[in-house]
């Protein structure tokens, strides 16, 4: 399943949106139990999500859930979601490593109450607070559940981020940057490879700024893009994907090395730059991601 390139969220109270959700190409889903539900319907939620675990597995798309924060309710949702086809836990409000450890325990349970493989659950940690934020590595570390950090590119409106950390977001998104960076950063180290973008704070047809942002998380190391809208999971898709050229380039960077391996050499002049074993071993990942997508040969 991994790297994904879109998550799309859908409020976990509305079945018909969930089984829809497929249709728009999204790599996986995200089903919300948190900010997209009213108050008054969230236990409701949980069956209907349930349902729309199924629904999203049969339809072979990656079946998520974002829970309510741990103190609200967190791990209650998470037993009453343990179902065949889940395939992972976004946890918004991290803060400490051991909540992280506490889900991961609680997804344990619930895992063998389900009869689900142990440790097929993964996690994404969604740090919205000061703590979660400076620690992001450390929550990426507590538990081997976690794939990635899930960080915030934003337009103008701002949100939980935002107000966590006191900056007013833009769109051109200089006072974003370094968080944004350091989260990448955090994740990778924190051995979770796979760090998402939530991609907010914008008119929702404005599809221009969709694409700068979603460019934008990409550049800074991101591997692929939570989505708020069925309208952008195709710019994401498009993004995160490699391109024929980028195909064609490292293909031939590739073929450059190994004939200078065989030469005795272990640099290359390829078109026009020195490319040595830093620069294969960055090609081959995108080769195998190009090849993951059916793209090799275009």
């Amino acid at each position: 399943m991994w790297p994904i390139r879109s998550m799309l969220f859908v409020p976990g109270h509305k079945l018909d949106w969930i089984a829809k959700a497929p249709k728009y190409g999204p790599d996986a889903v995200v089903i919300d139990l948190e900010d997209a539900v009213p108050t008054a319907d969230k236990a409701a939620a949980r069956e209907i999500t349930r349902t729309g675990i199924a629904k999203l597995a049969a339809a072979g798309v990656g079946a998520f859930v974002r829970i309510n924060a741990l103190d609200q309710g967190g791990l209650d949702d998470t037993l009453a979601i343990a179902t065949p086809g889940l395939a992972g836990i976004m946890l918004p409000k991290s803060r400490t490593p051991e909540e992280v450890r506490a889900l991961d325990n609680r997804l344990s349970f619930g895992e063998g109450k389900a009869g689900l493989e142990y440790g097929s659950v993964s996690i994404l940690v969604l740090p919205e607070t000061p703590e979660g934020l400076a620690d992001a590595r450390a929550l990426a570390q507590a538990s081997a559940r976690v794939k990635g950090v899930v960080g915030v590119i934003g337009g103008p409106v701002g949100g939980d981020v935002a107000r966590a950390v006191g900056f007013r977001p833009t769109i051109e998104g200089s006072e974003q940057l370094y968080l944004a960076s350091k989260l990448v950063l955090d994740s990778r180290a924190g051995d979770a490879p796979h760090p998402m973008a939530s991609i907010i704070g914008t008119k929702i047809e404005d599809l221009d700024a969709i694409r700068r942002l979603v460019g934008r998380a990409k550049a800074l190391g991101y591997s692929g893009a939570v989505l708020i809208h069925p309208s952008h999971v195709a710019i994401a898709n498009e993004l995160f994907t490699p391109t024929k050229e980028e195909i064609e380039y490292y293909s031939g960077l590739v073929a450059a090395f190994q004939a200078a391996e065989q030469s005795g050499s272990a640099a290359v002049r390829y078109k026009g730059a020195m490319v040595d074993y830093a620069m294969r071993l960055y090609a081959e990942g995108i080769l195998r991601e190009g090849k993951r997508r059916g793209l090799l040969g275009v």
